[in-house]
């Protein structure tokens, strides 16, 4: 039999076996009861936790929650202007759903986390920290070391509750010196913007209740670990991002020096109401968004979107793109 017969044949046997195929599934779909939702809409994201591995070491993203911040919170973007960087976004107009990260750097020898949450003190959709700690197994009390960005509550609170009791109740805490002076001062208290004042209560507080624990350093520090603090002042006095080296990888994790995805690397100058120094802030993240750009480092930031890591994008109109990583399957 010649090719084409055995192509024509095989193309009727299909076709036959469709069309029977077709009329069974039409048969069958009379007998079928009309399916009953088994569950009611969950209308919750599963826990907040993405491992990814950094050359030996595991760092552990713990989704705090979010809050949703008004576009009253820029010194020099308009509301209109803010809508039009979301728009560009993809993401809906109004205000920014801001979400609050925390880092679990798990060396093989140590857990050491990188700020803690914001506790009660963002509202009801926030404070998930000490959840997903115990999702992954960590106590608070298995934490080896705490690095702080800067003292501000959505990265202090999470390490006591609201009643002064201590969660994390072993380890040092790595602060720089010019943000525990500055968040400790009745002066500085005096001169804030009206929003910040509480924080200041809230830093006396925190420094009360970890007393003889907090160990202080200026500017550039190498904490051990391939671990270095690094200054990116301006968002705080004292406000530090932290690399971290492991097996030839580099992270950095720079805190606030971006606070929206959408808004501040198109607009790497836009400057929060509560930034201590607007000039400083808009230098520091040009410097880091430059150096990531240059290095083809991964960064990561608190209230970049989770799991928030990613690669910064230089453009040529002076101009910055987030681009995040993929999602790994495997750490």
């Amino acid at each position: 039999m010649s090719d084409n017969s055995s192509t024509l044949i095989n193309r009727r046997s299909f076709l036959s076996s469709a069309a029977t195929v077709a009329v069974s599934s039409a048969a069958a779909s009379s007998l079928v009861v009309p399916a009953q939702a088994a569950t009611p809409i969950v209308g919750t994201q599963t826990p907040l936790i993405y491992r990814r591995k950094l050359g030996n070491y595991e760092i552990t993203v713990l989704g705090d929650g979010y809050v949703d911040l008004p576009h009253q919170i820029w010194a020099n973007v308009t509301p209109e202007q803010a809508d039009g960087h979301l728009a560009d976004a993809f993401q809906p107009a109004g205000s920014i759903r801001n979400g609050v990260n925390a880092y679990l750097i798990n060396t093989g020898e140590k857990l050491i986390l990188v700020d803690s949450g914001a506790r009660d003190l963002f509202g009801p959709n926030a404070g998930l920290l000490p959840d997903n700690l115990a999702a992954i197994g960590v106590k608070p009390e298995d934490i080896d070391q705490v690095l702080i960005t800067h003292i501000h509550p959505d990265h202090i609170a999470g390490m006591y509750s609201a009643d002064g009791d201590v969660l994390m109740t072993n380890g040092q805490i790595y602060v720089d010196e010019a943000d525990l002076n500055f968040w400790t001062s009745e002066a500085a208290q005096a001169q804030a913007v009206d929003i910040s004042k509480p924080w200041f209560d809230l830093a006396r507080q925190w420094k009360g209740v970890f007393e003889g624990r907090i160990t202080t350093f200026k500017g550039e520090k190498d904490l051990g670990d391939g671990i270095s603090a690094f200054p990116l002042p301006g968002h705080t006095p004292g406000h530090t991002g932290y690399r971290i080296e492991s097996g030839g990888e580099t992270l950095y994790i720079i805190g606030d020096a971006v606070i929206s995805a959408a808004i501040q690397f198109a607009n790497p100058d836009a400057a929060a109401i509560w930034d201590t120094n607007a000039e400083d802030g808009k230098k520091s993240r040009r410097t880091i968004y430059d150096v990531a750009a240059q290095e083809r480092a991964l960064v990561t930031a608190t209230h970049l979107p989770f799991p928030s890591f990613g690669y910064v994008d230089k453009r040529g109109n002076g101009s910055y793109a987030w681009v995040p990583e993929e999602w790994r399957y495997a750490t």
